[in-house]
């Protein structure tokens, strides 16, 4: 095992990255995504993949060394998805301890594993974490990576094999730093060394795969995500996950109190659900209208169900033929908040469309 540190001395290094890495830039300076190098650089005279770059201070506490790193590929392997990194600190009279720089590993990963990482499908709405078998935490111990200022040192993390046709993710760094969307490639990086903590440019840690991985569970450590979006005019607001699709309709932007029938500025906001319906959704469209507890019991359950009608009425010609439509009304029965302000009273008047989407 080696025991000396590389550092950022070689000149064709140091003109790339110096700037980049070793600097901090200004925190009123944005950098753009095509500002962050990709691509293959010079470590002295090896030729290293970089695509992407991420820092954050230590702890979180601007008074701590500014932690920073490169992204060096995601990339798949047999049974599993594998990150490849390399972090350190700027120079400074402080070396780089992973101990502040990473959480604690927490349940179920051990305690120094390096699990503080994350990948994000955002098209398909689905989290990874690093694979654990019960026993094994299928990431770099973080303290291998601690070492000198202005050292980098590489770790990695196995996460559960991403879908086919993933073909980029978003990598989530410690501290939940974001370094960027990252593409998803196939195999391992070479040449591989068995030195456990490997100095950037000296080769590439062995990771396990196949049947070393074999143990763990990839349900456990995945996780499907909600996307929240709304409407400029607050008509509609989203909530998506990977194979569902509920949206919530506000009732004052689409009818006239007490009326089942359409504004004609409603057509615009039913048309948009209607065309991503019919780019996407399958089986029933399940359309529910609700109303406040303003009025009977009865008055209020025929005016939901004639307001879901009418909007299953406007949307159906657009949504295509892969679909069915239900109506149905709940009346006052199903507030999201309690009647006692017109504010909440306004909340619960909505008809809400939800429909399953296809696999991508």
């Amino acid at each position: 095992m080696h025991q000396h540190d590389r550092r950022f001395g070689a000149r064709a290094w140091g003109v790339v990255l110096a700037g980049l890495l070793l600097v901090p830039a200004p925190a009123a300076a944005a950098q753009t995504r095509d500002e962050v190098p990709r691509g293959v650089v010079d470590v002295d005279g090896v030729e290293v993949p970089v695509h992407a770059r991420f820092s954050f201070r230590q702890r979180i506490n601007n008074e701590h060394p500014l932690v920073s790193g490169l992204v060096h590929g995601v990339r798949r392997v047999p049974g599993g998805t594998v990150l490849y990194y390399s972090i350190g600190v700027a120079s400074s009279e402080q070396s780089f301890s992973p101990y502040y720089a990473f959480r604690d590993g927490g349940p179920p990963y051990e305690l120094n594993a390096g699990a503080d990482v994350t990948l994000v499908d955002t098209a398909g709405l689905r989290a990874y974490q690093p694979l654990y078998d019960g026993r094994t935490t299928f990431a770099v111990n973080r303290h291998d990576l601690g070492g000198s200022s202005g050292v980098l040192r590489v770790g990695w993390a196995v996460f559960p094999e991403l879908p086919d046709g993933v073909d980029a993710v978003q990598v989530v760094m410690p501290r939940g730093t974001s370094a960027g969307e990252v593409p998803v490639e196939e195999g391992a990086l070479e040449p591989t060394t068995d030195e456990t903590a490997v100095v950037l440019g000296e080769g590439w840690p062995k990771v396990p795969q196949g049947d070393e991985i074999a143990g763990a569970d990839p349900a456990s450590v995945t996780f499907d995500l909600v996307r929240r979006t709304g409407s400029v005019d607050g008509a509609a607001a989203v909530e998506e996950t990977a194979e569902e699709v509920a949206v919530t309709l506000d009732a004052n932007v689409l009818f006239d109190k007490s009326s089942a029938d359409l504004r004609p500025e409603a057509q615009r906001a039913l048309a948009d659900v209607a065309a991503d319906i019919a780019a996407r959704g399958t089986g029933e469209v399940v359309v529910v209208g609700h109303t406040d507890d303003d009025g009977s019991d009865a008055s209020n359950q025929v005016l939901s169900e004639q307001r879901a009608a009418s909007v299953v009425a406007a949307m159906q010609p657009g949504a295509g033929g892969a679909v069915t439509f239900r109506a149905e009304g709940r009346g006052e029965a199903e507030p999201v908040v309690p009647n006692d302000s017109p504010e909440n009273m306004q909340l619960n008047r909505r008809v809400t469309v939800t429909y399953q989407v296809r696999e991508k």
